[in-house]
């Protein structure tokens, strides 16, 4: 066994207290308490057609930060089938690590460059992004527990929406490096304000088609306002839509991902 497993298995005998919402350092995760959470959308195949139902969530383990173009670098080079020249074309669009550069060493060995290893990597696809957690055993978080960390049980909501808002008025820009803002009251960093995150059931809500780009302003926020939760909550509605939109192999100049793991 592992020595990171062990040290996991170590900080589960702790009492709860003592471990829930409190930066692992074996491997920079997070233990996120059972909570729950009211999805801004419904889910497609819910049979309940209130909106405002709240949706449990099991305890689970979160990473602190999202992943970084270090850490997506190492697993490339030990998975060279996620390489941007060897990626299959199913799995990816042709942004795939755009940001990287392909160099070649004395050797002659092919390699990346990556422009700033300590930020978020970001144009990775949905399936790159689950294959790295999977090799880390992991997994990508479920929209309901990533939604879940970032409400923080309403701690500083204000704040945090006003946030939200101003990242979302600003135009794309390369992130800069991960753990630059204070983290959250459960210990998690960079939830918001630095990119979007994948989620491992990024479309399953029924979130309405984005129309910004129609010109058709009144179908924008009137299609918003159809089965949602709060509609108040424009930083949620910006969410799921932008999920809604995504498919697997598309990647995103500000679209990167962290992993979780059950606590089981």
């Amino acid at each position: 066994m592992s020595s990171n497993k062990l040290k996991l298995i170590s900080l589960l005998a702790l009492p709860a207290a003592l471990i829930y919402g409190a930066a692992v350092s074996a491997e920079e995760m997070v233990m996120i308490p059972q909570g729950s959470v009211t999805p801004f959308f419904l889910k497609k195949d819910s049979v309940d057609s209130n909106a405002a139902s709240k949706v449990k969530v099991d305890a689970f383990w979160i990473d602190a930060a999202p992943v970084t173009n270090r850490e997506f670098q190492a697993f490339v080079s030990q998975h060279p089938d996620w390489h941007p020249t060897n990626i299959k074309k199913i799995f990816s669009d042709a942004h795939y690590l755009d940001h990287w550069k392909n160099t070649q060493g004395a050797d002659g060995t092919a390699s990346l460059d990556t422009p700033n290893p300590d930020a978020p990597v970001v144009n990775v696809s949905w399936f790159a992004a689950a294959s790295y957690c999977e090799a880390q055993d992991k997994r990508l978080p479920s929209t309901d527990e990533w939604e879940y960390t970032l409400n923080d049980n309403e701690r500083d909501k204000e704040n945090l929406q006003k946030q939200i808002i101003s990242w979302y008025s600003v135009p794309n820009r390369a992130p800069l490096a991960v753990k630059g803002q204070p983290a959250n009251g459960f210990g998690v960093f960079d939830l918001a304000g630095l990119i979007w995150e994948w989620t491992a059931d990024f479309n399953s809500y029924m979130a309405p088609p984005d129309s910004r780009n129609s010109g058709d302003k009144t179908q924008f926020c009137g299609s918003g306002s159809l089965s949602a939760s709060n509609l108040d909550d424009y930083a949620a509605f910006m969410r799921y839509s932008y999920r809604e939109s995504l498919k697997g192999s598309f990647t995103g100049k500000n679209l990167g991902f962290r992993c979780a793991k059950d606590a089981k």
